[in-house]
């Protein structure tokens, strides 16, 4: 079986959730013994390509030129076109949601993954969707035509199901995993010297930030303790207008991360805080358990599924919710440690080659 992984995501993102997905599906195909996936591609900057050292990719300069984005994306796409015209595949993945693939298949089976469906639950925060070809348009088109569709957990396939029309039977639910090494917590001092709390990645809008500041500012100042954002980007002129606004300049820091300075602040804080209004899957619970990190997650949408016992949920849209569970872990050692240890049982329920196998069987379905 030949299966053909496609240029989109890898020609958009430099890193992220889905682009490392699909790395871990092609990589995890190709060990099979008569099953292959390939991903041409001619140019990007994506970090994760260089596990598929299989593959000769020209990296992009790292300086930017004027349309350096659109450029990379037409250059694959024709690219991609050119592989799909030679039919030489069983199926098809696309690795997101723009259709310009489906003249080529000729009768092709082709699978989609959808990981979540924030645009469309959080359409009013994402004006910039609001036309007829938007992402959203786009994979209700997808929807429609895939022989079969993935998602990353139950909650994202109700909203499929839901949200897009989709017969319940054509939705396949295969979850994710992590892909932190425990080794990688294993360092000598501290990065941040004083105790912190840790809010990882994007913070805007669904990601429900301003929402913790208001909640926890006071504990910070009450038991002395710092608020590390992981990624996400440098604080915008907003974020610190409202930081400021809260007299949280002092306890409130952004961190550039890479993945081993990222399981590093996993290990070495109070907790993990994920007050998320809405995840398709949520990664980063798992990175946290598996850097022997407590957790305190929303309890909306598929973070539960992820989360199971191993956790201490709150009400993101509840003050009173999230300062409880804050202190709560704060103040008990005990709770921490109880919470480690079950984040390890809990991690055990979620692999790649667990995904790998799954996903594959599914294709077969199809040929």
């Amino acid at each position: 079986m030949k299966v053909f992984f496609d240029h989109q995501t890898f020609s958009i993102q430099k890193f992220g959730g889905i682009s490392r997905y699909n790395v871990e599906l092609i990589s995890g195909v190709n060990k099979g013994i008569n099953d292959t996936a390939y991903l041409p591609i001619l140019l990007s900057d994506n970090v994760y390509l260089n596990k598929l050292n299989q593959y000769n990719v020209n990296l992009l300069p790292k300086n930017n030129f004027y349309k350096k984005a659109q450029i990379v994306y037409k250059i694959n796409k024709l690219y991609s076109v050119a592989h799909l015209v030679k039919k030489g595949f069983d199926l098809f993945h696309p690795t997101y949601y723009d259709p310009y693939f489906l003249p080529y298949l000729k009768g092709k089976p082709f699978v989609l993954t959808i990981h979540d469906m924030i645009h469309e639950r959080f359409v009013e925060q994402f004006p910039e969707l609001d036309n007829k070809n938007s992402a959203i348009e786009k994979k209700q088109v997808l929807a429609e035509k895939a022989d079969r569709i993935i998602t990353v957990s139950n909650s994202t396939k109700l909203d499929v199901v839901n949200m897009l029309g989709v017969k319940p039977e054509k939705v396949h639910v295969i979850y994710s995993a992590g892909s932190f090494n425990p080794v990688w917590t294993t360092t000598k001092g501290r990065f941040v010297e004083e105790p912190y709390l840790l809010f990882v990645g994007r913070r805007e809008r669904y990601k429900n930030f301003e929402g913790l500041l208001n909640a926890i500012r006071h504990i910070l100042e009450k038991y002395k303790i710092k608020l590390v954002c992981a990624g996400g980007g440098e604080f915008t002129a907003q974020e610190n207008k409202i930081i400021d606004s809260f007299r949280l300049s002092q306890l409130v820091n952004q961190i550039s991360i890479n993945d081993k300075l990222l399981s590093i602040l996993y290990n070495q804080a109070i907790a993990f805080i994920f007050p998320s209004l809405y995840e398709g899957f949520g990664i980063p619970v798992l990175e946290a358990f598996a850097s022997d990190c407590p957790c305190i997650v929303s309890n909306q949408s598929s973070l539960p599924e992820v989360g199971g016992d191993a956790v201490v949920y709150i009400n993101p849209f509840s003050r009173e919710s999230i300062v409880d569970a804050v202190e709560k872990i704060i103040c008990s050692s005990q709770l921490r440690q109880d919470l480690i240890e079950k984040g390890r049982v809990q991690l055990a329920k979620f692999s790649w080659d667990k995904t790998v196998k799954e996903t594959v069987d599914l294709y077969r379905t199809l040929l």
